[in-house]
């Protein structure tokens, strides 16, 4: 009876043989080895060695070559040898067909991994000649291309690439100039949502402000010209003048006039940019607690220096409005509470914006009185480094409250 045979990879195999010769369980480590060396695309040249081979294994490599194994130690298997015998055996003419016999057709993986390497560099080329001379835009594609984000987001380089070309559609866009992220997300993906927070798009986009110190998703948007929440927290200032004439320069004026408090929206930071004159405010004083906005306005009405109030935490209309300051060459001065909290918030504000020190010293400290004690980890004072010791030797908090006497006094 003629021994069965299957036409395979373009050689005839007799895959009966081949199955009875190197298909036995006790060799298939073997057959593994082999596989994974041509997927690495390396020949099957030289020996392959198993260090501790069961006796199951030691008696199927004597019975495979027809002579004993060594007793005890390693054996090792050389790849001429076996590829000899399989070819005078007319059960096929090489050891890559014999694998493939076996267990199916193989994948050259490191050539698979050349060639998707090659893609994503042609990826990344191609979208840095679509950047032109934009060099903000090269380095944002530079550092998607370094730190494989786009990889993770985009999974193989086909739907990666539509990834990267509508991210960079909309780096073109930007920076706009208040445009709010729901409106821009539609504009140029048709879909309101594409630029939601941990949507993959999101993220390419907001790396464009990666060099920046910002870390807040909505102060990172505001950077690029984009509204986020555009009329939640909106900054509280008092008597500050804009020498702009749109209509947030007039409402700021007239409620300066009136000695009224006025709030900035992000929406108006970012829609119509206020100009400030140096000459005009050589200072603005920066609170962290409304009461001394509110006490300032009872009492001293439009005759209060400018006042701006963090409210706690600077959110994004108060971080654009001291950025706006500080580079129309305007100084900040700083007062907030003598608690650990407060030192927390003033030193995010000095490492953004800087300030002089408003009635916010150690030897401020010293002179002021309280009984709240002080509680929590204690911080270092950016600004001064004898003012977090003089706290904690002392062992009291001071709220702004405390001393709004003295803060209104520099105020009039």
């Amino acid at each position: 009876m003629e021994t069965r045979k299957s036409l395979i990879g373009g050689d005839r195999i007799d895959v009966e043989r081949l199955k009875a010769t190197l298909g036995k369980p006790e060799l298939q480590w073997l057959v593994d080895r082999l596989r994974r060396k041509l997927q690495r695309g390396d020949s099957l040249e030289g020996r392959i060695t198993l260090t501790d081979p069961a006796p199951a294994q030691r008696d199927a490599i004597s019975r495979l070559f027809g002579k004993p194994a060594p007793i005890g130690g390693a054996i090792t298997v050389k790849l001429s040898e076996l590829e000899r015998l399989l070819r005078d055996g007319e059960i096929c003419a090489s050891l890559h067909d014999a694998i493939e016999g076996l267990s199916g057709p193989i994948r050259n993986l490191r050539e698979e991994q050349r060639l998707l390497e090659e893609h994503w560099h042609t990826l990344f080329d191609d979208a840095r000649a679509r950047a032109r001379d934009d060099l903000a835009l090269i380095a944002w594609i530079d550092r998607l291309e370094r730190s494989n984000l786009l990889r993770r987001f985009g999974g193989d380089p086909a739907p990666a690439e539509k990834l990267l070309e509508c991210a960079i559609e909309i780096a073109q866009r930007l920076p706009a100039k208040g445009i709010p992220i729901a409106e821009l997300a539609a504009l140029s993906t048709g879909d309101s949502h594409a630029l939601d927070s941990g949507r993959p798009l999101a993220s390419l986009i907001m790396e464009l402000a990666a060099d920046s110190e910002i870390e807040d998703r909505r102060d990172i948007w505001a950077s690029l010209g984009v509204l986020c929440d555009e009329l939640s927290a909106p900054v509280l200032t008092l008597n500050l003048m804009s020498c702009s004439t749109g209509m947030t320069a007039r409402a700021l004026r007239l409620h300066a006039e009136a000695g009224e408090p006025y709030r900035l929206s992000t929406r108006q930071l970012l829609r119509e940019v206020p100009v400030f004159d140096a000459a005009e405010h050589t200072t603005v004083y920066v609170c962290e607690n409304p009461t001394v906005v509110a006490a300032a306005a009872s009492r001293l009405g439009a005759n209060s220096a400018p006042i701006i109030c963090t409210e706690g935490q600077p959110r994004t209309a108060c971080r654009l409005l001291l950025k706006r300051l500080t580079e129309s060459g305007i100084a900040l001065a700083y007062h907030g509470d003598f608690d650990w909290p407060g030192i927390q918030i003033a030193n995010v504000i000095y490492r953004r914006h800087g300030f002089t020190p408003w009635r916010f010293s150690a030897a401020d400290y010293r002179r002021a009185s309280g009984s709240l004690s002080l509680n929590g980890a204690p911080v270092e004072a950016l600004w001064d480094p004898d003012l977090s010791p003089a706290m904690i030797e002392t062992g009291h908090a001071i709220h702004e409250e405390q001393l709004l006497e003295t803060l209104l006094l520099d105020l009039s």
